[in-house]
């Protein structure tokens, strides 16, 4: 992982929750974590199980300006060893339809007024 600040849109410092699991999988074995943060291309958050850089993952975002999860496909860019034998990880967003990227600004921009608003 490189230290070079890489990001093309802002980042929400917020506890939204994300399912996860390679869709090697199947239909079973979700991880449920809470995201460190989210951007309009990408997202943060630490999972107890490692996945290599280059790992697909199918996700659900739990967003608060959507009623129903967010289904969408991730790519791990980086990863890195936390305590406990956990796993930080970011990941950037698949190729979404327009109104899945719709839903995800729209979280965007709800949160960001947010910290906006508190002065964070």
């Amino acid at each position: 992982m490189s230290d070079a600040e890489n990001r093309q849109s802002p980042r929400i410092v917020r506890s939204f929750m994300v399912r996860y699991r390679a869709p090697t999988t199947g239909r079973t074995g979700w991880l449920v974590s809470p995201l460190r943060d989210l951007s309009s291309s990408g997202v943060r958050f630490v999972c107890e199980k490692a996945f290599g850089v280059g790992s697909i993952l199918e996700m659900e975002l739990l967003l608060p300006t959507s009623k129903q999860p967010v289904p969408l496909n991730a790519k791990v860019v980086w990863t890195k060893p936390v305590q406990w034998g956990m796993v930080e990880l970011g990941a950037t967003f698949e190729p979404v339809d327009a109104t899945v990227q719709q839903r995800i600004d729209e979280a965007v921009a709800y949160s960001l007024r947010k910290q906006q608003e508190k002065g964070e």
